[in-house]
């Protein structure tokens, strides 16, 4: 028990009393006293006219944090971090004349249906677009009707009520952004051309002088109809306004413009489509198959069309091996040679 000391004001005896007793007596001349208990004052600290309290002080921290919380909250959810379908795309690869960016949207509500053009983001290897019946289905699935995936640009057509997924890409309205040629003018492999936006209508020729990989595929749509061709070092293409040619490999050039076909040593024309008064002269020619035997086969097109359906294929053991071609014929050799007979002129 704690105590308190005090001098007896009588006789000068130490009073020894209790600090919690309201009253203590002399134990020598018997004198009483009375103890007045002092109250420490309160104290108050003032901003301006405002007094402090520890309940102001909690409240004003309480505020101050939730005010943080909140910016840092809406920078995020405007910078995308939250995945609201229209911002993730880097800002330096969102082009302003971009219709779309990377998200999942509704045809007929989100965007309108037509026709529309992806180029990829420059720091992504592919771009992907999927055309969905399911807003949360994903490719390889019932759900996914059509999946892009393309290194440059692809062109891609939708209807009212279908999902459009855009991936590592930018969506443009058509003739928005077009592809770029090359510094000679021309094109070259991995992107997709619509004639009238890309490229002007007209006669062109992909030509091919990689002779380590002498095949490559050339897939057009003329006319709605769609075209693959496996052309070997040249193949003509006849490109209308919104057809489309997609490119892998070769240089596209306008057919006036473009180097002349490449022959072997003795003569014979390489494997690929010609033109019969423009490539090579009217006359009679032969088919040499080599080894490839039965896998050689050769398209004689008289329609003056480059493209030619996969029925319109011939054997050369079928035949024998020789061709009369007139001017405005087309003639496409695959893994054979064509070889100028006397009678060409």
């Amino acid at each position: 028990m704690k105590k308190r000391r005090y001098k007896c004001e009588n006789c000068g005896a130490d009073l020894i009393i209790d600090v919690n007793a309201e009253s203590g007596k002399c134990e020598y001349c018997g004198s009483v006293y009375y103890i007045d208990k002092q109250v420490p004052a309160e104290v108050h600290h003032y901003f301006g006219n405002i007094k402090i309290t520890p309940l102001k002080v909690v409240l004003s921290i309480a505020v101050v944090a939730l005010l943080a919380a909140a910016i840092v909250i809406i920078s995020l959810y405007f910078s995308g971090i939250f995945g609201n379908g229209t911002n993730s795309v880097p800002h330096e690869f969102r082009h302003e004349k971009a219709y779309l960016y990377e998200g999942t949207y509704l045809v007929g509500e989100d965007m309108s249906a037509g026709e529309f053009a992806a180029f990829k983001d420059p720091a992504e290897e592919r771009g992907r677009i999927l055309i969905l019946t399911d807003p949360a289905a994903s490719a390889g699935t019932s759900a996914c009707l059509e999946e892009y995936r393309f290194a440059n640009n692809v062109y891609f057509t939708v209807k009212d009520g279908l999902y459009v997924r855009v991936e590592d890409c930018n969506v443009f309205r058509i003739g928005d952004k077009t592809v770029a040629a090359t510094s000679d003018g021309n094109f070259e492999g991995n992107v997709m051309l619509r004639g009238g936006t890309d490229i002007p209508v007209g006669n062109y020729i992909l030509h091919n002088e990689d002779k380590t990989m002498q095949y490559t595929d050339v897939t057009c749509v003329i006319d709605g109809k769609e075209y693959t061709k496996r052309i070997g070092f040249r193949s003509h293409l006849n490109i209308g306004d919104g057809d489309y040619v997609s490119l892998m490999r070769g240089k596209l050039f306008p057919e006036t413009e473009a180097p002349g076909p490449i022959t072997d040593e003795n003569g014979g024309y390489l494997p690929g489509q010609y033109k019969v008064g423009s490539d090579i002269p009217a006359g009679r020619y032969k088919i040499e198959c080599g080894n490839a035997g039965m896998v050689a086969w050769f398209v004689h097109n008289k329609s003056g069309s480059a493209f030619f359906d996969d029925d319109e294929k011939i054997s050369p053991s079928s035949m024998s091996g020789y061709l009369d071609l007139e001017d405005g014929d087309y003639v496409y050799i695959y893994m054979a040679l064509l070889l100028p007979q006397d009678g060409a002129r």
